[in-house]
C-alpha cells in the first residue's frame, strides 16, 4: 500500500470507523457467513487489510481464531482496542512463515494496491495458506484505478477497482479454484466476492 494511502487512514482511521462500522449491518453478511462455514470453527484466520477491526471482529464471534494485519498504525490501534490479535504489516510481505492459516480474509483490502502489485499480493496470500485453505477476496467493480476521496474520507486514498473476468483470472493464475462468487450493489458499485481454495 503506498504512503499517501496509509498516511489518510492513519489520520482518518476513527472517521473510517464510524462511517463503516455498521456495513454487515446494511448489507447482506453472507459473504462473511458463507467464508466462516468453510473455514470452520477455531481455525486460525489472517485477515489481511484488517481496518480497525469490523469484519475480524465478526469472524471471531463466529469462533474462529483471528489475527488482523494492517498497513495502518491507527487501524492497528483500534483493532487492538478490539481485543484482536492486530500486527502492523506489509499487504505485498505478510510477516508470517508458509502455510500459517487455515483461511485468510481480504475484504475491500487489496484494492488499495496497484494492479500491477496484485499477483504478488496473491502469491504472498497463497504462500500462507495451507493446502486446500480458504481465502475469501472482497473488491469493487470498474475500471478505475487512481487516487480518490470517498466514504465519508476526506483525504485521498488510491483505488483499483476490477471487471469480474479480470478477477477470475488473476485467482486462477495464482493458483487458487474459485468456489462461490455473490455480487451486491449498496449504492452506486458493484461488490464483487470471491471464495475460493488454494488448489495446492
Amino acid at each position: 500500500m503506498d504512503d499517501k494511502t496509509i498516511e489518510t487512514y492513519n489520520k482518518s482511521a476513527q472517521v473510517y470507523d464510524d462511517e463503516t462500522i455498521d456495513f454487515w449491518e446494511k448489507f447482506p453478511r453472507t459473504f462473511l457467513d458463507e467464508f466462516a462455514k468453510n473455514v470452520e470453527g477455531d481455525s486460525k484466520v489472517l485477515d489481511v487489510g484488517s481496518g480497525p477491526g469490523r469484519d475480524g471482529l465478526l469472524l471471531k464471534e463466529a469462533g474462529l481464531t483471528v489475527t488482523c494485519l494492517d498497513a495502518s498504525e491507527s487501524m492497528i490501534a483500534l483493532s487492538r482496542a478490539r481485543g484482536l490479535e492486530s500486527i502492523v504489516g506489509d499487504l505485498l510481505d505478510l510477516p508470517f512463515e508458509n502455510e500459517s492459516f487455515d483461511g485468510v480474509w481480504a475484504y475491500t483490502s487489496l484494492l488499495h494496491i496497484p494492479k500491477a502489485s496484485m499477483p504478488k499480493a496473491l502469491a504472498e496470500i497463497k504462500r500462507v495458506l495451507k493446502p486446500q485453505g480458504i481465502f475469501a477476496l472482497g473488491l469493487i467493480e470498474g475500471d478505475f484505478e487512481g487516487f480518490k476521496e470517498s466514504s465519508g474520507v476526506s483525504l485521498p486514498r488510491f483505488f483499483a477497482y476490477y471487471e469480474k473476468e479480470e478477477v477470475e483470472a488473476l485467482l486462477v493464475q495464482a493458483g487458487f479454484l474459485i468456489t462461490h462468487l455473490e455480487t451486491f450493489k449498496p449504492n452506486t458499485k458493484n461488490y464483487l466476492n470471491f471464495l475460493s481454495k488454494s488448489s495446492s
